[in-house]
């Protein structure tokens, strides 16, 4: 699967919020997320722009957790990517696997997040501790599809909630780290 991903700085979340409802997005959920990010022993995923994460996320309803996999971007203006996602009952096991394996966990990423849908798109409300407030867009499609189709979806969706500009490419992890250099 390929996610087809644009992120934004946000201003007011709760404005925001407002354009997205206005624009006919429902709202699903909301949910607390910590993300246990890892390194390989065989290369630096910091260089080859690659992710793997244990994602915990915990709703009024439920708590989930997911090891996942994210490919190098695929494109100059987005965050688009290959992900290969599975369920983990486990994530203490899960973690302890990957540390014997030699993988070392790098950094912890904490959000609150809000999630919408629109058609087949996600819509995410992001606050991120340590780092700020995001607006993310993104529509899976399958591997060998044009996802500039896609792109073109998600970037007249915020033309449409008013954002223009603000776009980041760097994923929170990567933006932690530029945080705290500050």
């Amino acid at each position: 699967m390929i996610e087809v991903e644009v992120k934004a700085h946000a201003t007011n979340l709760d404005d925001i919020e407002e354009k997205v409802i206005e624009i006919g997005a429902s709202r699903v959920k909301e949910e607390y997320q910590e993300d246990l990010y890892f390194n390989a022993p065989h290369r630096d995923f910091a260089q080859t722009d690659e992710a793997l994460r244990i994602r915990k996320t915990k709703s009024e309803n439920s708590e989930e957790t997911y090891i996942t996999y994210k490919g190098p971007k695929m494109d100059k203006i987005s965050k688009t990517r290959k992900e290969i996602e599975v369920a983990v009952e486990d994530p203490s096991n899960m973690a302890e696997i990957l540390e014997n394996l030699s993988f070392r966990a790098v950094a912890m990423v904490r959000k609150n997040r809000t999630i919408y849908t629109l058609g087949e798109l996600i819509i995410t409300l992001d606050q991120v501790h340590g780092v700020g407030d995001f607006v993310e867009i993104e529509k899976e499609t399958l591997e060998g599809e044009d996802t500039k189709k896609a792109l073109k979806e998600i970037f007249s969706t915020y033309s449409k909630i008013g954002i223009e500009s603000g776009f980041e490419r760097s994923s929170y992890l990567e933006l932690m780290g530029i945080h705290r250099k500050k």
